[in-house]
Protein backbone atom coordinates (compact mmCIF):
# COMPACT_ATOMS: atom_id res chain seq x y z
CA UNK A 1 0.00 0.00 0.00
CA UNK A 2 2.75 2.45 0.96
CA UNK A 3 4.69 1.65 -2.24
CA UNK A 4 1.56 2.29 -4.30
CA UNK A 5 0.99 5.62 -2.53
CA UNK A 6 4.61 6.66 -3.18
CA UNK A 7 4.12 5.83 -6.85
CA UNK A 8 1.13 8.17 -7.04
CA UNK A 9 3.08 10.92 -5.23
CA UNK A 10 5.88 10.70 -7.79
CA UNK A 11 3.37 10.87 -10.65
CA UNK A 12 1.60 13.87 -9.11
CA UNK A 13 4.80 15.77 -8.36
CA UNK A 14 6.13 15.18 -11.86
CA UNK A 15 2.95 16.49 -13.48
CA UNK A 16 1.58 19.14 -11.15
CA UNK A 17 3.38 21.97 -12.95
CA UNK A 18 1.53 21.29 -16.19
CA UNK A 19 -1.73 19.54 -15.25
CA UNK A 20 -4.72 20.57 -13.20
CA UNK A 21 -6.16 18.36 -10.48
CA UNK A 22 -8.62 15.76 -11.73
CA UNK A 23 -11.17 13.74 -9.79
CA UNK A 24 -9.62 10.55 -11.12
CA UNK A 25 -6.26 11.60 -9.69
CA UNK A 26 -7.78 12.15 -6.26
CA UNK A 27 -9.69 8.87 -6.39
CA UNK A 28 -6.51 6.95 -7.14
CA UNK A 29 -4.64 8.68 -4.32
CA UNK A 30 -7.21 8.44 -1.52
CA UNK A 31 -7.73 4.74 -1.08
CA UNK A 32 -10.49 2.98 0.87
CA UNK A 33 -7.91 0.83 2.65
CA UNK A 34 -6.14 3.85 4.14
CA UNK A 35 -9.43 5.49 5.09
CA UNK A 36 -10.37 2.35 6.99
CA UNK A 37 -6.94 2.01 8.62
CA UNK A 38 -6.89 5.59 9.96
CA UNK A 39 -10.50 5.48 11.12
CA UNK A 40 -10.17 2.15 12.92
CA UNK A 41 -6.91 3.24 14.55
CA UNK A 42 -8.31 6.51 15.91
CA UNK A 43 -11.51 4.79 17.06
CA UNK A 44 -9.82 1.77 18.62
CA UNK A 45 -10.14 0.83 22.30
CA UNK A 46 -6.43 1.55 22.63
CA UNK A 47 -7.18 5.27 22.21
CA UNK A 48 -9.48 5.21 25.29
CA UNK A 49 -12.01 7.56 23.75
CA UNK A 50 -9.36 10.20 22.90
CA UNK A 51 -9.86 12.22 26.09
CA UNK A 52 -6.94 14.05 27.68
CA UNK A 53 -7.30 12.85 31.28
CA UNK A 54 -7.47 9.20 30.19
CA UNK A 55 -4.26 9.55 28.18
CA UNK A 56 -6.07 8.51 25.02
CA UNK A 57 -5.90 11.93 23.41
CA UNK A 58 -2.11 11.92 23.67
CA UNK A 59 -1.94 8.54 21.91
CA UNK A 60 -4.16 9.80 19.11
CA UNK A 61 -2.03 12.96 18.90
CA UNK A 62 1.11 10.85 18.55
CA UNK A 63 -0.51 8.98 15.67
CA UNK A 64 -1.40 12.27 13.96
CA UNK A 65 2.07 13.70 14.53
CA UNK A 66 3.68 10.65 12.93
CA UNK A 67 1.26 10.91 10.01
CA UNK A 68 2.14 14.56 9.49
CA UNK A 69 5.87 13.82 9.60
CA UNK A 70 5.60 10.91 7.17
CA UNK A 71 3.58 12.89 4.64
CA UNK A 72 5.44 16.18 4.42
CA UNK A 73 3.12 18.28 6.57
CA UNK A 74 5.42 20.66 8.41
CA UNK A 75 4.92 21.94 11.98
CA UNK A 76 3.23 25.33 12.18
CA UNK A 77 4.26 25.51 15.84
CA UNK A 78 7.19 23.59 17.40
CA UNK A 79 6.33 19.87 17.51
CA UNK A 80 2.96 20.85 15.97
CA UNK A 81 1.63 21.73 19.45
CA UNK A 82 -0.62 24.66 20.37
CA UNK A 83 -1.04 24.09 24.10
CA UNK A 84 -4.04 25.09 26.19
CA UNK A 85 -5.46 24.38 29.62
CA UNK A 86 -9.03 23.33 30.37
CA UNK A 87 -10.04 22.89 34.04
CA UNK A 88 -6.42 22.51 35.14
CA UNK A 89 -5.72 19.83 32.53
CA UNK A 90 -3.23 20.66 29.78
CA UNK A 91 -3.86 19.56 26.22
CA UNK A 92 -2.89 20.79 22.77
CA UNK A 93 -4.13 21.30 19.25
CA UNK A 94 -1.99 19.82 16.50
CA UNK A 95 -1.24 22.44 13.85
CA UNK A 96 0.64 21.78 10.63
CA UNK A 97 1.24 23.62 7.40
CA UNK A 98 1.51 22.55 3.79
CA UNK A 99 4.44 24.16 2.04
CA UNK A 100 6.05 27.40 3.14
CA UNK A 101 4.19 30.19 4.92
CA UNK A 102 4.02 33.76 3.64
CA UNK A 103 1.65 36.03 5.53
CA UNK A 104 1.30 38.21 2.43
CA UNK A 105 -0.66 35.36 0.82
CA UNK A 106 -4.21 34.22 1.66
CA UNK A 107 -4.36 31.55 4.36
CA UNK A 108 -6.82 28.65 4.32
CA UNK A 109 -7.46 26.53 7.41
CA UNK A 110 -8.74 22.95 7.27
CA UNK A 111 -9.67 21.34 10.57
CA UNK A 112 -11.52 18.78 12.66
CA UNK A 113 -11.64 17.94 16.34
CA UNK A 114 -9.59 14.93 17.39
CA UNK A 115 -10.89 14.52 20.93
CA UNK A 116 -13.89 12.59 22.22
CA UNK A 117 -15.44 11.97 25.65
CA UNK A 118 -13.21 9.18 26.91
CA UNK A 119 -14.08 6.42 29.37
CA UNK A 120 -17.09 5.96 31.64
CA UNK A 121 -16.38 3.12 34.07
CA UNK A 122 -20.02 3.15 35.20
CA UNK A 123 -20.98 1.86 31.77
CA UNK A 124 -19.85 -1.67 32.66
CA UNK A 125 -20.82 -3.36 29.40
CA UNK A 126 -18.71 -0.98 27.28
CA UNK A 127 -16.88 1.77 29.20
CA UNK A 128 -14.95 3.18 26.20
CA UNK A 129 -16.68 5.83 24.12
CA UNK A 130 -14.70 5.33 20.92
CA UNK A 131 -16.12 8.29 18.99
CA UNK A 132 -15.76 6.73 15.55
CA UNK A 133 -18.22 9.04 13.85
CA UNK A 134 -17.61 11.84 16.38
CA UNK A 135 -14.98 12.61 15.30
CA UNK A 136 -12.48 10.03 14.16
CA UNK A 137 -14.27 10.30 10.82
CA UNK A 138 -13.64 14.04 10.45
CA UNK A 139 -10.05 13.67 11.63
CA UNK A 140 -9.50 10.93 9.06
CA UNK A 141 -10.80 13.25 6.35
CA UNK A 142 -8.45 16.07 7.36
CA UNK A 143 -5.43 13.76 7.41
CA UNK A 144 -6.13 12.34 3.97
CA UNK A 145 -6.98 15.70 2.42
CA UNK A 146 -3.77 17.15 3.85
CA UNK A 147 -1.79 14.19 2.56
CA UNK A 148 -3.07 14.83 -0.96
CA UNK A 149 -2.63 18.60 -0.85
CA UNK A 150 0.95 18.14 0.38
CA UNK A 151 1.87 16.52 -2.93
CA UNK A 152 1.43 19.86 -4.74
CA UNK A 153 2.49 23.46 -4.54
CA UNK A 154 -0.07 26.19 -3.89
CA UNK A 155 -0.23 29.95 -4.09
CA UNK A 156 -1.98 30.09 -0.71
CA UNK A 157 -0.90 29.19 2.80
CA UNK A 158 -2.61 26.04 4.05
CA UNK A 159 -2.91 25.35 7.78
CA UNK A 160 -4.12 21.95 8.94
CA UNK A 161 -5.44 21.67 12.50
CA UNK A 162 -6.68 18.82 14.70
CA UNK A 163 -8.43 20.37 17.68
CA UNK A 164 -8.43 19.37 21.34
CA UNK A 165 -11.26 19.90 23.83
CA UNK A 166 -14.11 20.35 21.38
CA UNK A 167 -16.15 18.18 23.71
CA UNK A 168 -15.35 20.58 26.56
CA UNK A 169 -16.87 23.67 24.99
CA UNK A 170 -14.99 24.12 21.67
CA UNK A 171 -11.97 25.17 23.73
CA UNK A 172 -9.21 24.05 21.39
CA UNK A 173 -10.50 25.83 18.30
CA UNK A 174 -11.24 28.99 20.27
CA UNK A 175 -7.67 28.98 21.61
CA UNK A 176 -6.12 28.57 18.17
CA UNK A 177 -8.42 31.14 16.55
CA UNK A 178 -7.46 33.72 19.16
CA UNK A 179 -3.76 32.89 18.95
CA UNK A 180 -3.69 33.21 15.16
CA UNK A 181 -5.49 36.54 15.45
CA UNK A 182 -2.97 37.85 17.98
CA UNK A 183 -0.09 36.67 15.81
CA UNK A 184 -1.44 38.53 12.79
CA UNK A 185 -2.31 35.47 10.71
CA UNK A 186 -5.01 36.63 8.32
CA UNK A 187 -7.37 33.79 7.41
CA UNK A 188 -9.37 33.81 4.18
CA UNK A 189 -11.74 30.98 5.08
CA UNK A 190 -11.95 27.84 7.21
CA UNK A 191 -13.44 24.42 6.43
CA UNK A 192 -14.26 22.08 9.31
CA UNK A 193 -15.11 18.37 9.10
CA UNK A 194 -17.45 16.73 11.59
CA UNK A 195 -19.13 13.30 11.66
CA UNK A 196 -18.82 11.91 8.13
CA UNK A 197 -19.37 8.22 8.78
CA UNK A 198 -23.10 7.82 8.07
CA UNK A 199 -24.60 8.31 4.61
CA UNK A 200 -26.67 11.47 4.38
CA UNK A 201 -30.38 10.71 4.06
CA UNK A 202 -30.59 12.64 0.77
CA UNK A 203 -28.08 10.35 -0.93
CA UNK A 204 -24.57 8.96 -1.24
CA UNK A 205 -21.49 11.15 -1.57
CA UNK A 206 -23.26 14.20 -0.18
CA UNK A 207 -22.68 16.46 2.81
CA UNK A 208 -24.55 19.35 4.36
CA UNK A 209 -22.98 22.62 5.46
CA UNK A 210 -23.75 24.49 8.65
CA UNK A 211 -24.45 28.19 8.19
CA UNK A 212 -25.46 27.37 4.63
CA UNK A 213 -26.75 30.86 3.85
CA UNK A 214 -23.97 32.80 5.57
CA UNK A 215 -21.50 32.59 2.70
CA UNK A 216 -21.19 31.55 -0.92
CA UNK A 217 -19.08 28.52 0.03
CA UNK A 218 -21.81 25.99 -0.86
CA UNK A 219 -22.22 27.54 -4.31
CA UNK A 220 -18.47 27.64 -4.90
CA UNK A 221 -18.04 23.98 -3.86
CA UNK A 222 -21.00 22.74 -5.87
CA UNK A 223 -19.55 24.40 -8.97
CA UNK A 224 -16.90 21.66 -8.90
CA UNK A 225 -19.06 18.81 -7.59
CA UNK A 226 -22.75 19.48 -8.34
CA UNK A 227 -25.14 18.67 -5.47
CA UNK A 228 -22.29 17.65 -3.18
CA UNK A 229 -23.18 20.28 -0.55
CA UNK A 230 -26.78 20.12 0.62
CA UNK A 231 -28.93 22.34 2.80
CA UNK A 232 -30.16 20.68 6.00
CA UNK A 233 -33.05 22.46 7.77
CA UNK A 234 -32.20 20.75 11.06
CA UNK A 235 -28.78 22.42 11.04
CA UNK A 236 -30.41 25.76 11.72
CA UNK A 237 -33.04 24.25 14.01
CA UNK A 238 -30.35 22.75 16.26
CA UNK A 239 -28.01 25.74 15.91
CA UNK A 240 -25.22 23.54 14.59
CA UNK A 241 -23.27 26.47 13.18
CA UNK A 242 -22.44 27.54 16.74
CA UNK A 243 -21.84 24.02 18.02
CA UNK A 244 -18.69 23.05 16.15
CA UNK A 245 -15.13 24.30 15.78
CA UNK A 246 -15.86 26.53 12.80
CA UNK A 247 -17.68 29.03 15.01
CA UNK A 248 -14.65 30.53 16.78
CA UNK A 249 -12.96 31.31 13.48
CA UNK A 250 -16.13 32.96 12.18
CA UNK A 251 -16.49 35.11 15.29
CA UNK A 252 -12.84 36.00 15.90
CA UNK A 253 -11.65 36.41 12.31
CA UNK A 254 -14.94 37.48 10.69
CA UNK A 255 -14.48 35.04 7.81
CA UNK A 256 -16.47 32.27 6.16
CA UNK A 257 -15.91 29.31 8.50
CA UNK A 258 -18.26 26.38 8.10
CA UNK A 259 -18.62 22.70 8.86
CA UNK A 260 -19.24 19.81 6.48
CA UNK A 261 -21.06 16.81 7.97
CA UNK A 262 -23.24 13.83 7.05
CA UNK A 263 -24.90 13.28 10.45
CA UNK A 264 -28.49 14.46 9.93
CA UNK A 265 -30.18 13.14 13.10
CA UNK A 266 -31.99 10.45 11.11
CA UNK A 267 -29.11 8.29 9.91
CA UNK A 268 -27.11 7.38 13.04
CA UNK A 269 -28.28 6.39 16.52
CA UNK A 270 -25.02 6.48 18.48
CA UNK A 271 -24.18 10.14 18.98
CA UNK A 272 -22.26 10.40 22.29
CA UNK A 273 -22.96 6.76 23.05
CA UNK A 274 -20.59 3.87 23.66
CA UNK A 275 -21.92 2.29 20.47
CA UNK A 276 -20.24 4.91 18.25
CA UNK A 277 -17.75 2.41 16.84
CA UNK A 278 -16.00 2.14 13.51
CA UNK A 279 -17.75 -1.12 12.56
CA UNK A 280 -21.07 0.74 12.38
CA UNK A 281 -19.94 3.34 9.84
CA UNK A 282 -20.39 3.32 6.07
CA UNK A 283 -16.69 3.59 5.29
CA UNK A 284 -17.19 3.25 1.53
CA UNK A 285 -19.41 6.33 1.40
CA UNK A 286 -17.13 8.13 3.84
CA UNK A 287 -14.21 7.49 1.49
CA UNK A 288 -16.23 8.94 -1.41
CA UNK A 289 -17.00 12.04 0.65
CA UNK A 290 -13.32 12.49 1.54
CA UNK A 291 -12.31 12.13 -2.10
CA UNK A 292 -14.86 14.67 -3.26
CA UNK A 293 -13.89 17.08 -0.47
CA UNK A 294 -10.21 16.80 -1.40
CA UNK A 295 -11.00 17.37 -5.06
CA UNK A 296 -13.21 20.39 -4.39
CA UNK A 297 -10.68 22.01 -2.04
CA UNK A 298 -7.84 21.37 -4.48
CA UNK A 299 -9.78 22.97 -7.33
CA UNK A 300 -10.70 25.97 -5.19
CA UNK A 301 -7.04 26.42 -4.26
CA UNK A 302 -5.90 25.86 -7.81
CA UNK A 303 -8.33 28.43 -9.19
CA UNK A 304 -7.65 30.76 -6.24
CA UNK A 305 -11.36 30.98 -5.49
CA UNK A 306 -12.37 33.53 -2.88
CA UNK A 307 -15.19 32.78 -0.43
CA UNK A 308 -17.41 35.66 0.69
CA UNK A 309 -19.70 36.24 3.62
CA UNK A 310 -23.13 37.15 2.28
CA UNK A 311 -25.14 37.62 5.49
CA UNK A 312 -24.70 37.85 9.23
CA UNK A 313 -25.60 35.04 11.57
Amino acid sequence: MKALKLFFVVIILSSCATKTTTLEEVQKFIQLEETRDILFTLASDEMKGRETASGGYQMAADFVTNFFEENGIEPFYPSYKDSLQTKEVWSYNLVGRIGSFDNEKPTILIGAHLDHIGVNEENHEDPIFNGANDNASGSTAVLQIAEFLATKEWNQNIIVALFADEEKGLRGAAHLAERLKQEGVSLAYMVNFEMLGATLTTGENQVYMTGYNLSDMPEKMNAYAPEFVQFLPEAKQYNLFRRSDNYSFYKIHNIPAQTLSTFDFKNYDYYHKAGDEAEKLDVTNMNQVIRTSAYVLAKMLEDEVSINLISEE
